[in-house]
């Protein structure tokens, strides 16, 4: 099982300037990085893989986000905290996270943002009373009953296609957008949302695109595309290239996207991506004795897909309370194994499309229980249960 980082303060990267460079060989090419500043060491924050989609041959691999590697949720709420006191001030902000990865780190980041004593000094009181203090909404590739507000692409992706949900008239009322992702290499995607809500809401004053990592090497171009002031904010920055090994044979990607049905019968009338990030209720696991069954032995708490941060709450609810806790998540995006994924089991997705989904570094005798949580009537495949083994069951949180 990999080592848990320790948890990032609550400085902004720019405050510790790292100047250094890293050459990172990989089976599909050589990735160079140029690190300008960091929070964290490079190694503390992020590992390295190879996607399986020809259309970019690494990936990023967070230590820090609780998605491809598990980790303590006192980590990923530091990383939430971390990047929120590094926002600039804020007024009147909508967030967008970014599905699938970053759904957990979005509202994360946004709910650590409402906590810090800034996000009460709003200037306009009827802003308050319309919206609370900032909205939130993360992106989704799934489609339900409800107003679409826009779609948008990501380029690179092996599911390129986003929507985004009417939030309702406070988040549209926003002046400020702030957009958040695990990390930018060229800004494309995040430019390509933000240049989507701008048309619809010329009244927004202010970009500000949040990553952990920020090798984005298009940022005047970003800023040159908007017609807004945009900031970057992460906890670290620099550049990179990549220079593909023409040896290397992609592997053929599996299949990526559903059928584009309505999900309506399986997901909940009321979430994040519909722009209700109200968390799950937690009490029948914080009353006496309610967690006697889970301790013992180390516990992980796993989400599913875009159903991320319901499980960072119950881990870091359990956690507070003692238990030995680490946290992940499902995906759809199928890495090569190696390098920073040791291990990886493959099931089907519990939203209906039909298509291979991964679990990454968990390997289930490590864990003396096993949460698997899901939304609505998404339940998790049978096949992943049973790899998991007899000491994991699915909870539903929503």
């Amino acid at each position: 099982m990999t080592g848990t980082p320790p948890a990032p303060t609550d400085q902004p990267a720019a405050a510790q300037p790292a100047s250094a460079g890293r050459r990172v060989t990989l089976p599909s090419g050589e990735l160079n990085l140029h690190l300008e500043r960091s929070a964290l060491p490079l190694d503390d924050l992020l590992d390295f893989a190879v996607r399986r989609n020809p259309k970019r041959g690494f990936l990023f691999v967070s230590r820090v986000l609780g998605k491809h590697i598990p980790v303590r949720p006192s980590v990923a709420a530091g990383t939430h905290a971390a990047l929120a006191a590094a926002l600039p001030s804020l007024t009147r902000p909508h967030f967008i996270g970014l599905a699938e990865t970053a759904t957990a780190l979005g509202e994360g980041v946004f709910r650590a943002w409402q906590s810090l004593p800034a996000a009460d000094a709003l200037a306009d009181g009827s802003w308050l009373a319309a919206g609370g203090r900032g909205t939130f909404q993360h992106t989704t590739r799934y489609h339900q009953r409800a107003p679409l507000l826009l779609r948008f692409d990501e380029p690179h992706s092996h599911a390129p296609a986003h929507l985004v949900y009417d939030p309702g008239e406070a988040a549209r009322a926003a002046q400020e957008l702030v957009l958040v992702d695990d990390e930018l290499s060229t800004g494309t995607t995040l430019e390509n949302l933000a240049r989507e809500w701008l048309a619809l809401h010329p009244h927004v004053r202010r970009v500000v695109l949040v990553s952990l990592t920020d090798w984005c090497v298009r940022r005047d171009a970003v800023q040159a595309a908007l017609p807004v002031p945009v900031e970057f904010v992460s906890l670290s920055r620099g550049t990179f290239t990549f220079t593909p090994d023409p040896a290397w044979t992609p592997a053929t990607l599996p299949a990526v996207t559903g059928d584009g049905g309505d999900r309506s019968a399986l997901l909940p009338a009321r979430s994040a991506r519909l722009g209700h990030p109200g968390g799950p209720d937690l009490s029948a696991w914080t009353a006496p004795g309610a967690d006697a069954d889970l301790r013992g032995g180390p516990l992980l708490v796993l989400g599913t897909g875009e159903y991320q941060f319901p499980a960072f709450a119950l881990a870091r609810t359990l956690e507070a309370r003692g238990l030995d806790v680490h946290w992940s998540a499902t995906t759809r995006s199928p890495v090569l194994p190696g390098l920073a994924i040791g291990s990886a089991l493959t099931f089907t997705d519990n939203v209906g499309d039909g298509i291979p989904n991964y679990l990454y570094n968990v390997r289930p005798e490590a864990y003396a229980r096993i949460l698997v949580t899901f939304e609505g009537h998404c339940h998790p495949d049978p096949a992943l249960m049973e790899a998991l083994g007899p000491h994991a069951r699915a909870v539903r949180l929503s």
